[in-house]
């Protein structure tokens, strides 16, 4: 209870529902923003078999949002389709060409998935060739809203209880309103069963995951369900990708969502078309599936070697007295430029935003956080030197003129200098430690009860205990791996691993800081204090 209360969650009943592997916690979709206008108007479309096209962005939320959306509108209507923007060529959210195509196809009405919040302009172009626009979304908004629905829960005056719900998981909530709008519409066997949408909560939980949206409230409810569908190989497009990841199904974890499933879901997005994800999702053929699913893990390789030359051309050109590094390399890619500019901000400690170059020589940048800057309402002090803007605390995409770069690199380390002398551990990565204990209280059942926290991830991170030993009662040291970067040791009897601590491994008298796990491995478990960080303290 000491480590629950410690995450703010007071009292029993809030416990129980933490802890529960079945949480029951979930938020009533027509709370959100025009959802009863928006799920009347969609179900009267379909109704009507007006053809639909759903309009999603290239990254696995959009990807997941999109495939969600169409399969369960499929379920009433043969007249649904696609889009999904090419990041390259098209970039983020609605544009005027994409739209103009959807009319010229026959398109009456679109429905996007995680964009469109901030397209204006681009809704006004849509409605003025003949198009029906309804936007939903998950991303901070600015002053100005399209004119029609937009069902977002960070829209300002907003009632939904929870803000910080991913762009699938709103779509997700607009068909359970569309569902239950439907029924007045369509005869029984004409009304698909409510398992459809049971069905669909492992592609909410991948986009949860992926979108790094904090696993707590509704969030937990979705990732713990998409986790047990995704165990039991409900979809044959995670089994074929955990298949392609090496990672076995039956003990898929939060952390194999983020670092196995969507870094190939995204890769198809970075160096290809991300319309071949949705297809992914949507395809009854095994063979198509499998195919896909190896065509990703390809691209995977070849985009973690671009990001390799991209992040060490970025560490070069990094200037140690600028608080916001605005960098643009001479080798960029800007389907790797987000994750490049994390990786900066990993080994750096400050806010990175990284530049390339597109053909109309503008300034693409993918930026993202350190510590408790809020990146987006940094960004938005300085509007008119975007072309466009949009994203939310912790990440943010823009473009700008090249004409720009010196004046917003200016303006962002002017102002973020002057936070840092108010607030000089804005940008901190700090280790919270959630309790301290002795080295004796590090056992089998105390693993397993901290166990129940999961999933872990952005908001819930594992558990983080404490306890202090002397320089001498550090023994058994070695190192692991094929480059020797990760330590085992025993810490006063505890057996410990470090991943990626031979660096940062300190002798003498240490605080350990990290959490008991019960290791797996070759069918034997065995118990294991997972260090996070160590720090030199005094030991009384």
């Amino acid at each position: 209870m000491k480590v629950l209360a410690a995450r703010g969650v007071a009292g029993e009943a809030a416990a129980r529902e933490f802890l529960n592997p079945r949480p029951q916690l979930t938020h009533d979709p027509l709370l959100l923003p025009d959802m009863e206008k928006a799920a009347a108007f969609l179900a009267e479309a379909l109704a009507e078999g007006r053809r639909i096209c759903v309009y999603g962005d290239y990254d696995v939320d959009g990807v997941c949002g999109t495939s969600l959306l169409v399969s369960f509108l499929k379920q009433y209507s043969k007249f649904v389709t696609w889009y999904i923007p090419n990041r390259i060529e098209e970039g983020y959210g609605l544009n005027r060409e994409a739209l103009a195509q959807i009319r010229a196809s026959g398109g009456e009405v679109v429905v996007t998935v995680d964009c469109g919040s901030v397209s204006v302009d681009e809704v006004a172009y849509a409605q003025g060739i003949g198009l029906s626009m309804l936007i939903t979304d998950h991303h901070e908004m600015g002053d100005a809203r399209p004119a029609c629905l937009v069902v977002n829960p960070k829209r300002p005056g907003s009632a939904y209880p929870y803000r910080e719900i991913c762009g699938c998981a709103v779509a997700f909530k607009l068909c359970c309103a569309v569902y239950d709008k439907a029924k007045s519409r369509f005869p029984a066997q004409g009304q698909p069963a409510r398992s459809v949408l049971s069905n669909m909560i492992d592609l909410v939980a991948v986009a949860t995951v992926a979108d790094v949206m904090p696993l707590l409230d509704e969030n937990r409810t979705f990732v713990k369900y998409g986790l047990s569908m995704i165990r039991h190989q409900k979809r044959m497009a995670f089994a074929a990708l955990l298949a392609a990841a090496d990672i076995e199904s039956a003990r898929v974890t939060a952390r194999d969502i983020a670092f196995g499933i969507s870094p190939r879901i995204n890769a198809i997005g970075r160096l290809a078309g991300a319309s071949e994800g949705v297809e992914l999702f949507l395809s009854e053929d095994p063979a198509r599936v499998r195919e896909i699913a190896k065509r990703m893990d390809a691209l995977n390789r070849e985009r973690q070697q671009i990001q390799k030359r991209c992040f060490e051309a970025c560490m070069e050109i990094a200037r140690a007295d600028e608080a916001f590094l605005l960098l643009r390399p001479q080798f960029a890619h800007e389907g790797v430029s987000g994750i490049v500019a994390g990786k900066v901000r990993e080994a750096t400690g400050r806010p990175c935003a990284v530049l390339a170059q597109t053909e109309e020589g503008n300034l693409k940048g993918s930026a993202r956080t350190a510590g408790r800057l809020d990146l987006i309402a940094l960004l938005r002090r300085h509007e008119e030197l975007f072309l466009r803007l949009g994203g939310h605390q912790a990440a943010a995409g823009f473009l700008i003129s090249a004409a720009s770069e010196d004046a917003l690199r200016r303006a962002l380390c002017a102002d973020l200098d002057a936070m840092l002398r108010e607030d000089p551990d804005l940008l901190s990565e700090e280790v919270l430690v959630d309790a301290e204990i002795a080295a004796t209280d590090v056992r089998a059942a105390l693993a397993q009860a901290l166990g129940g926290f999961e999933p872990f991830g952005n908001g819930n991170p594992k558990p983080a205990l404490s306890f202090k030993v002397r320089g001498s009662e550090i023994t058994d040291v070695r190192t692991m791996g094929a480059d020797g970067s990760h330590l085992r040791f025993r810490a006063a009897g505890v057996p410990c691993v470090f991943f990626g601590g031979a660096e940062k491994f300190q002798g003498g008298d240490v605080e350990i800081i990290g959490t008991p796990e019960i290791n797996e491995w070759q069918g034997r478990k065995s118990l294991q204090f997972s260090v996070a960080t160590m720090r030199m303290v005094v030991v009384k």
